[in-house]
């Protein structure tokens, strides 16, 4: 989507505005509370964080921090409690669902001069899964199958894609179910992460899909430092693993080139090296010992070791005015840049901010190939 496209939907991106809802209530507009700036931080493969700062709240009479009402506000901003929050532009009511989650976490102080504020935080709702260390076995189990149980069990909705091998034993070993899960995301090439909806995505990576928006540097891109290494690189992983039954290796490969996301005209980072280790028996290959029980796992295995490797080739620190379509696990194009680095590129952390300031959006992007 061009940026001109999302300034008609948003304003011309006038007056940024945000809203953080506790229930029913917004706590600025029915609570009466002062909230100077809020941010939301998501990122693929671990638990998403909120905060947001009220500010004029500390009753010096009373001693205690209070909403514009006269209602305690510790009360209300309690741990556990679970709160939505929206930014944009314009009007609050229509503004879209950024993040929701709980709260864990409340700071303030007490300075020499001036009045104490209160920091409010916490995470989505990946958080619960992040607790504990469970123990747990999936006999002739797929690993889609494990993840579809432990979404169930925390009472999330589920975007879970079917893996393809069933494996003999799935082994949960003190773990938190979210560790768990990141580890059978990683050996299928998922991503793992739970939106602001309250649903638990387990899948492959959207890399493939239309950019979400198009920015110009100078034009809604404010700085782009991207950075392309080739140290760690390798031109080819191959897995290895036993099988009792036919009493043989198993040998799983994977090839530069191969890689999820790759855009047609771009050179993944195991293509680059070819160009300068051109005997093919030189070439760096990454060899794995591995658990498998057959060839279609070990290959599974290998491709997503190689993608592992292969998207840490191209990264980048962005930062744009404040555009809520921005979030992990969503493509953004880029131009303006020269080439080879005006592209499409894949996000995997993004940052909203709403302050004196305004709105900005700042994310990490990562590729396989430049």
């Amino acid at each position: 989507m061009d940026l001109s496209a999302l300034s008609s939907k948003y304003g011309d991106f006038y007056a940024p505005a945000f809203a953080v809802r506790l229930g029913r209530d917004d706590v600025m507009r029915d609570l009466l509370m002062s909230v100077a700036q809020v941010e939301v931080d998501m990122v693929l493969g671990a638990a998403g964080r909120f905060s947001f700062t009220v500010v004029n709240c500390y009753d010096i009479k009373s001693h205690s921090f209070l909403t514009g009402r006269g209602t305690p506000i510790l009360g209300l901003l309690k741990f556990g409690a679970e709160l939505q929050i929206a930014m944009g532009y314009g009007d609050a009511r229509t503004m879209p669902l950024i993040a929701s989650g709980v709260i864990t976490e409340i700071n303030t102080s007490f300075p020499e001069s001036g009045t104490p504020e209160l920091t409010v935080a916490g995470y989505d709702h990946a958080f619960p899964l992040t607790m504990g260390k469970n123990t747990r076995t999936w006999a002739k189990a797929l690993d889609s199958d494990a993840a579809e149980e432990i979404a169930s069990f925390h009472n999330l909705n589920s975007n879970i894609q079917r893996t393809q091998e069933r494996h003999p034993q799935i082994e949960q070993s003190q773990e938190s179910d979210f560790e768990f899960l990141k580890k059978l995301a990683d050996r299928n090439h998922y991503e793992l992460f739970v939106d602001e909806k309250r649903t638990l995505h387990f899948r492959k990576p959207n890399d493939t899909a239309s950019a979400v928006v198009k920015l110009l540097w100078g034009e809604g891109l404010i700085s782009f430092k991207p950075e392309a290494n080739l140290a760690g690189q390798v031109s080819k992983v191959e897995v290895y693993g036993w099988d009792p039954k036919k009493k043989e290796k198993i040998i799983g490969t994977a090839t530069a080139g191969e890689e999820s996301g790759k855009d047609a005209k771009g050179r993944s980072a195991g293509e680059q090296l070819k160009t300068f280790v051109k005997d093919s028996s030189k070439q760096p290959v990454l060899r794995l010992r591995q658990p498998v029980f057959s060839k279609a796992e070990a290959e599974k295995r290998a491709f997503a070791a190689l993608n592992e490797r292969a998207k840490q080739f191209l990264t980048g620190d962005a930062e744009s005015i404040g555009i809520p379509e921005i979030k992990p696990d969503t493509n953004v194009q880029f131009d303006n840049l020269g080439s080879p680095f005006s592209k499409t590129y894949y996000v995997q952390q993004s940052t909203h901010k709403v302050d004196g300031n305004g709105y900005r959006t700042r994310f990490k992007v990562k590729e396989t190939a430049l």
